[in-house]
């Protein structure tokens, strides 16, 4: 009788230890993090270890639950990997944006995400998190551009267009360094 591992099985089993090893590395850096708090950051005063409370992270590899993060007495210590009410890491965001950016409607973006992470992000959300994007780009854009420029760099792309008479087009791009930087 021959016994043997689904596809899915052994994707899972594999996801489990990736999720695993990520909890427990994180788990000592952050023991690591207090320690160094408590002995070279702080070593005057005289404050000491108060155990761990439980989080559960959002990662790229997954959700992470039961996260131990180290805590002291006086309350003065915070992990640098994540903000003290942070629920997910960056990836997320990153991901929306960049779903929107080609072309994909927020709705498709919400069930894309209910998919991947198992909670919903509504389209008024994913619209908050894009024109946050869109108000650096429009920033970037509207800057003030130097009176001098020691050197400038050209350079064009071919994009295939529908068009009525255009079948390429070429879009110029131009970068210019002023003297300081």
């Amino acid at each position: 009788m021959s016994s043997s591992i689904s596809n899915s099985d052994l994707t899972n089993q594999l996801e489990d230890l990736l999720r695993g090893f990520i909890k427990e590395k994180l788990e000592l850096i952050m023991r690591e993090e207090l320690t160094n708090f408590l002995q070279v950051e702080q070593p005057d005063v005289s404050d000491s270890r108060n155990g761990y409370y439980k989080r559960s992270l959002d990662t790229r590899y997954g959700k992470i639950e039961n996260l131990s993060v180290p805590r002291d007495r006086e309350g003065a210590f915070q992990t640098g990997l994540f903000a003290p009410y942070q629920r997910r890491d960056g990836w997320l965001e990153e991901a929306i944006i960049k779903m929107y950016q080609s072309g994909m409607s927020t709705r498709e973006v919400g069930k894309f995400v209910e998919r991947m992470v198992g909670s919903s992000y509504s389209p008024a959300t994913i619209s908050n998190i894009t024109d946050a994007t869109v108000e650096d780009i429009e920033k970037w854009q509207k800057r003030p551009l130097a009176k001098r420029y020691s050197v400038l760099y050209l350079d064009g792309l071919y994009i295939r267009l529908r068009r009525d008479t255009v079948g390429k087009e070429v879009i110029y791009l131009v970068l210019g360094v002023t003297e300081d930087g």
